[in-house]
């Protein structure tokens, strides 16, 4: 055909792609013989490629499948190149546009430019060039869609910090300090509800790897998929594997991959993440051995000593996993980080929900330090959010919040306990922060209910007061 030259010369070899993914294009022209000789062109370079013969159909295509270049001509009958460069544009802004010009056209390839196109080449087409511009445009879509998944990556550790000072967060986060510029595996325990997600990103943060932080649900996704969504699959390696797909591990690394719920996983799924832990590699599905530089934190709420003596899960692995252990506190053995939650997350979703950020009064405060929490911090999450949506004024209301925190009984003051082996400052923090609560903040009257000095109260305050801000959920 005329439009297309196969070949620049005969020892020029195909391009290669530095990404490693394969790209979809999409190609545009409203002559049958040119987007017959370019399908087979790309499928040759390993691309995912569609024709559609004008631009009606091309948008159709572009609603029913991921795309990440259109090639399209510049000329065509009815819907110009121009006009399908806007439309394309207006559904999916990340999709690349090259288009192809005739001889005599240039001037109108330099307005498609101007209206957003990645490139323009001339007809006849030469093969490693529309080869060359296709891809380049095919890896600047992946390049700023891993720009824009970085900020917001950023994003999120800045908004979702953890925060508190009591001595129990605390020795949590110095324990994570310590442990995050190592290579070691961590395992976060705990109840749900207290944070497990949050400090695997602080593990994250304060690692100095440059990867992403990858978080995987392991409860929330099928069995029968869990292995091709963690460690990927070739295409073919099974029905329905119609292209191949980079796995969860792979996306990780360089960085922090986050295995949430770990006691769901399945025996097959074990050995093989056994293997990425011992050796430092692991198999996509019918695919080759790769490395894995990848750092492993994982959580559960279960208790997997137990599920190793019932033979649940393999007791190799749970020693790989429980290298550093860290353990995320309950809120009710917290509750002097309450307040500090309770502000932070007032100011959140005040402003998310337009409103004036609402006062707390004393006898609110009180039922809330007075509440158990056992849905721990995303249950006072969640009943804030509840209030912030309901309030009608700028004060914080009984009313607003759940029934089951504005009926609870308050708990005695005699009622503090404390486990075996409780630190020494623990203990008399935790006792002069209640005194003080039942005191409604008189330090001169609690320091007499103790038989101390005011100023030992204030001593003992400051010890811990210097804590950070950030949220756990």
């Amino acid at each position: 055909m005329d439009d297309i030259i196969e070949s620049e010369s005969s020892d020029e070899s195909p391009l290669a792609s530095n990404t490693g993914i394969e790209l979809s294009v999409l190609v545009v022209d409203d002559e049958p013989n040119n987007v017959t000789s370019l399908e087979k062109i790309f499928k040759k370079e390993g691309m995912r490629v569609v024709g559609a013969p004008n631009a009606r159909d091309a948008l159709e295509q572009l609603r029913k499948r991921r795309v990440d270049v259109v090639l399209t001509d510049l000329m065509m009958p009815g819907t110009s190149g121009v006009e399908l460069l806007r439309a394309v544009k207006e559904i999916s802004p990340d999709t690349e546009v090259v288009v192809m010009t005739a001889f005599g056209t240039v001037e109108v390839a330099v307005q498609a430019m101007r209206e957003g196109a990645y490139d323009f080449v001339e007809k006849p087409l030469k093969r490693l060039s529309i080869v060359k511009s296709v891809r380049k445009a095919g890896e600047r879509r992946q390049l700023l869609a891993e720009n824009r998944s970085l900020r917001q990556e950023l994003r999120l550790l800045t908004e979702r910090t953890i925060i508190g000072h009591s001595p129990a967060l605390r020795r949590v986060l110095e324990v994570v300090s310590q442990a995050a510029p190592s290579t070691a595996t961590v395992l976060v325990l705990g109840e749900s509800g207290t944070g497990k997600e949050l400090i695997a990103r602080n593990v994250h943060a304060k690692s100095g790897r440059t990867g992403q932080f990858v978080a995987v649900n392991c409860a929330a996704i099928p069995e029968s998929i869990l292995e091709a969504e963690l460690f990927g699959h070739e295409r073919g390696a099974f029905t329905g594997a119609v292209a191949r797909r980079e796995g969860r591990f792979a996306r990780a690394a360089g960085g922090t991959i986050f295995l949430d719920e770990i006691g769901e996983l399945s025996a097959a799924v074990q050995v093989k993440l056994l293997r990425v832990l011992q050796e430092g590699e692991f198999e996509p599905v019918g695919g080759r051995t790769q490395r894995a530089d990848v750092r492993v934190v994982a959580a559960t709420n279960r208790e997997l000593k137990a599920e190793v003596l019932a033979g649940r899960f393999r007791e190799d692995l749970y020693y790989r996993l429980n290298v550093i252990a860290v353990t995320a506190p309950p809120l009710r053995t917290r509750r002097e980080d309450v307040p500090l939650l309770v502000d932070h997350f007032l100011e959140k979703f005040s402003h998310k929900n337009n409103k004036p950020v609402l006062a707390v009064p004393s006898d609110v405060m009180n039922k809330l330090l007075d509440y158990s929490w056992p849905g721990n911090v995303r249950e006072l999450e969640n009943a804030i959010e509840r209030a912030v949506v309901l309030s009608r004024g700028d004060t914080l209301q009984l009313g607003d919040l759940p029934e089951a925190i504005s009926q609870a009984q308050a708990s005695a003051v005699d009622a503090l306990t404390f486990p075996i082996g409780t630190p020494l400052d623990e203990v008399e923090h935790r006792l002069i922060r209640e005194t003080l609560r039942h005191t409604s903040g008189d330090k001169a009257l609690a320091a007499q209910l103790l038989g101390i000095s005011t100023r030992t109260i204030y001593r003992k305050l400051g010890d811990v007061d210097g804590g950070g801000r950030g949220e756990v959920d």
